[in-house]
């Protein structure tokens, strides 16, 4: 059967939407108030999820008991009340999925298994090259940097770019490849940009060694 997978998981958004409906039912109306924005957000994402998830991603999401759940809490932390887009939507996906954090926060399907090598840095390189045609705003070690999509394709192919510490006059060259090979250590997409942090790796897995028990979270 093609798009199963896709299928499985409408059939068990269903089923967590139900779920959350039989418990709004048993709310008095000023718990209801206070519970709006979640009403809103599950309503929301049961209404566009299905439209931007693949097979893959649908497989990926049937993994947890209440994908429906993961899938808002993060459009409630990226977009609050605001008119979701379908840029956003899908940026919000990924997010879920790339997110370190997702699968100690919520309770796995049973039988399922925790995803390996999900500590693993993605570099800028791989960050731009999975998100094109968006700009992106970044802090990185050499400055600060704004790519236009044309400038991100440019920097994919080679071409170096500016950076400057906060004033435009004192933009300095910095190589391509030197930041293509950094690590994104935080992502958040809004207002049609990717705002990224990024740091030489050889950094991180310095403070890695150091603070054992501090990931750091792409979120």
């Amino acid at each position: 059967m093609e798009n199963k997978y896709q299928a499985l998981l409408f059939d068990r958004i269903q089923e967590n939407y139900n779920a959350f409906t039989a418990e709004w039912a048993a709310l008095a109306p000023e718990e209801l108030i206070e519970k709006a924005e979640e009403i809103y957000a599950v309503q929301m994402t049961k209404k566009h999820l299905m439209s931007y998830v693949d097979e893959q991603q649908a497989a990926w999401l049937l993994r947890f008991e209440n994908p429906l759940e993961v899938v808002r809490d993060r459009w409630i932390a990226e977009n609050g009340m605001e008119l979701v887009h379908d840029e956003d939507f899908a940026h919000v996906l990924w997010a879920v999925m790339d997110s370190q954090d997702t699968e100690k926060l919520y309770a796995l399907s049973k039988g399922a298994e925790p995803s390996t090598n999900r500590d693993r840095p993605v570099t800028v390189r791989e960050f731009i090259e999975k998100h094109q045609g968006v700009a992106y705003d970044m802090m990185t070690p050499g400055g600060y940097v704004y790519l236009t999509p044309e400038k991100a394709q440019l920097l994919l192919d080679g071409q170096s770019t500016k950076g400057h510490p906060g004033s435009p006059e004192c933009a300095v060259e910095i190589p391509a490849e030197e930041l293509l090979e950094q690590v994104v250590v935080n992502a958040r997409f809004s207002d049609g940009a990717w705002h990224l942090l990024s740091d030489y790796i050889y950094e991180m897995d310095m403070e890695q060694e150091q603070t054992p028990m501090e990931g750091v979270t792409l979120c």
